[in-house]
């Protein structure tokens, strides 16, 4: 079998997404323009002092506290409500969470254009519509909508239902309610095996899964100790002819790892492998933000 890689790439997200913006980072904090509002949030990868803090515009809202003790939303003035921003077809739900997240992930939109276009060109390739596609790790479900809203039958999977009712919702201003799409709150890895058994098998695996956590049994979760398992099932549960598989990684010590991985599990297959460096630029300041490594296997079928 072919199996080749790709030199790694640094793809800054398009600032495309109507209502949302980066300004600036600096001092462990973004600074962005979501719905009109002016929001600061803590940002672990912004380890750069600000650049002329005095040009930019005042918070309107803000997120303050660690990790440790959590931390709570301050308002001057609130967010429109709803507040939805658009990404080419997709219209996303933007709201603030208890863990400093507004429920969007613009840095993804290349991902999602990706899976997009691997989509619609197998649909022009082959007369069968059936492209299963499944999302784990899955949050509000930007990913699980643009493969939808590209034609694809969508599994979409999170252990929080919160989270599985955002992803509807999503759909629904999108306009795909009546999309294939089903929604799962059940442990990922859990669910995944579970579907081995009863010999279902998708077309392409989409994971995002968290650093740590806890599963809904209480159970602890690092992705360090984790990541082999789980490539290795999503492996198993990947078609005779798979048209992708897209892991997303935010630790530096994992990144390695994780391509490493990917290629050993998946060289039995024609394919090939990039890993790209996700990054959002400041519209003010002009500095690019790292939001994570892109891990992307696509087949050669």
């Amino acid at each position: 079998m072919d199996f080749y890689f790709k030199p790694m790439a640094d793809i800054s997200a398009s600032t495309g997404i109507e209502g949302y913006e980066l300004l600036a980072t600096g001092d462990g904090q973004r600074l962005e323009r979501c719905c009109g509002r002016v929001i600061l949030r803590p940002e672990t990868a912004a380890q750069w002092p600000w650049h002329h803090p005095e040009s930019l515009p005042e918070w309107e809202g803000r997120y303050t506290g660690n990790r440790t003790t959590g931390g709570a939303w301050e308002w001057r003035n609130t967010l429109p409500d709803p507040c939805i921003v658009r990404y080419q077809s997709l219209s996303l739900l933007v709201k603030p969470t208890n863990s400093k997240h507004l429920g969007l992930f613009p840095e993804q939109s290349v991902n999602w254009d990706w899976i997009r276009e691997l989509i619609s060109a197998r649909k022009k390739r082959n007369k069968s519509p059936d492209i299963r596609i499944l999302n784990l790790f899955a949050y509000t479900g930007g990913a699980s909508i643009a493969a939808a809203a590209a034609g694809a039958l969508v599994t979409h999977v999170d252990a929080a239902k919160a989270m599985v009712g955002w992803c509807s919702e999503n759909a629904r201003l999108s306009g795909i309610a009546e999309a294939p799409i089903r929604y799962i709150a059940d442990d990922a890895l859990t669910f995944l095996q579970r579907e081995i058994r009863r010999g279902n098998r998708y077309d392409g695996i989409i994971m995002d899964p968290p650093t740590f956590g806890r599963s809904k049994k209480g159970e602890l979760w690092k992705l360090s100790e984790h990541l082999p398992f789980l490539i290795d099932t999503a492996q198993e549960a990947l078609s005779e002819q798979p048209l992708f598989l897209l892991l997303n990684t935010y630790s530096e010590t994992l990144d390695d790892i994780a391509q490493s991985m990917i290629a050993k599990r998946l060289s039995r297959l024609a394919g090939s492998l990039e890993t790209i460096q996700l990054s959002l630029i400041g519209t003010m300041d002009h500095q690019k933000l790292p939001c994570g490594l892109s891990h992307r296997w696509r087949g050669m079928h």
